[in-house]
């Protein structure tokens, strides 16, 4: 009797969302353990346990793997989640404090962010600038948006100062990281880092105070 032979199971379809986001998390995985310059083509596919040609097929290079990968929620706050941090912020001033406060908890815990940021400036990879591009877009945007919002910034150069106060907060996070005290502060501990905070509120309380118009026509 002759049997036919047993029909060859279908391949399953493959969930492209689900495999993107698994690539995806497999980049943040090799910054962390292999460093910035450990994110190729075979060792992603690797980690991801992908064929590498998927990665080719959803994401078209690698510079359209660091694009989407810079995009990824889990690497940097969405302008969205900043502006619902600040929502109830009666001005500006209160509003940029409350922005940075979420930043500094958006940046602690994130430690694949921290980790770009302590290496970018040695590592200027396709990578870096994919994030670095990222970062600045939704920086400039937020600040835009803050400022329809409170009608302006008054005469506070409001680029100069988050870029120093975000600069400052990016640093310390990711040297805490490494090391447990700066500048006489210990900065892996929560405590510390309201410390921190509540001079930053104060040094924002002062700054908008002497740009306010009662304050400059006293002075004049």
């Amino acid at each position: 009797m002759v049997t036919k032979a047993a029909a060859k199971p279908k391949p399953r379809p493959r969930d492209r969302a689900k495999t993107e986001t698994t690539i995806l998390d497999a980049v943040s995985r090799l910054i962390l353990r292999d460093g910035l310059s450990g994110v190729g083509i075979n060792a992603l596919a690797r980690e991801a346990g992908v064929d590498k040609v998927l990665i080719y097929r959803y994401f078209g290079d690698l510079d359209g793997l660091y694009r989407a990968y810079a995009e990824h929620g889990d690497f940097w706050w969405s302008v969205e989640e900043m502006l619902a941090a600040t929502a109830d912020a009666p001005n500006a001033a209160e509003a940029l404090k409350r922005g940075l406060r979420h930043h500094t908890a958006a940046m602690r815990q994130r430690p694949v962010t921290l980790a770009v940021i302590a290496a970018e400036p040695a590592n200027r990879t396709p990578l870096v600038i994919a994030l670095e591009e990222v970062r600045e877009k939704r920086s400039v945007e937020l600040m835009k948006q803050e400022a329809a919002r409170h009608g302006g910034w008054g005469d506070v150069d409001i680029a100069a100062v988050t870029a120093l106060l975000a600069a400052a907060i990016d640093y310390l996070a990711a040297r805490a990281l490494k090391i447990r005290v700066y500048g006489g502060v210990e900065i892996k501990t929560d405590k510390n880092w309201e410390r921190m905070l509540a001079a930053v509120d104060a040094m924002i309380d002062g700054l908008f105070a002497a740009s306010a118009p009662e304050t400059r026509s006293r002075k004049s």
